[in-house]
């Protein structure tokens, strides 16, 4: 067995776990098995099939798993940027939270549009001695 079907199988049973994870939580969610937290068990379910979605996708399509990543961070960062400002938490946040959250966040954006920028541009059917 090769190496790169080796890590295509274990991939596909990591994100197997996952999703059914993130099923589980919803499922118990929805049938009313929690009493408090209903709001923040969907929220960590979704999360959980989120993550789960590149490692389900990598197999068949690395082009579709690298984007379903990069939406997954984005997320991520979202949720990160949230929790560091949210105003009406009782405890105030650190400095340091808030720097290390503006800066993850823009590094994410950095990162993808340089990856973006340094794709060939495709090129047009036109030969270039019609255009």
């Amino acid at each position: 067995m090769k190496f790169r079907t080796l890590i295509k199988i274990i991939a596909f049973l990591i994100g197997i776990l996952l999703a059914s994870a993130g099923a589980t939580g919803a499922y118990i969610a929805a049938s009313s098995g929690l009493k408090t937290g209903i709001a923040g068990s969907y929220l960590a379910a979704s999360g959980f099939i989120l993550v789960a979605a590149p490692f389900l996708a990598f197999p068949f399509s690395t082009r579709l798993a690298k984007f379903l990543l990069v939406i997954a961070m984005f997320a991520f960062a979202c949720g990160v940027l949230w929790l560091a400002f949210q105003p009406n938490l009782p405890s105030s946040h650190p400095a340091a939270i808030q720097v290390a959250a503006i800066a993850f966040g823009v590094m994410l954006v950095a990162r993808v549009g340089l990856a973006l920028r340094r794709q060939p541009r495709r090129r047009s059917s036109v030969p270039s001695s019609k255009r």
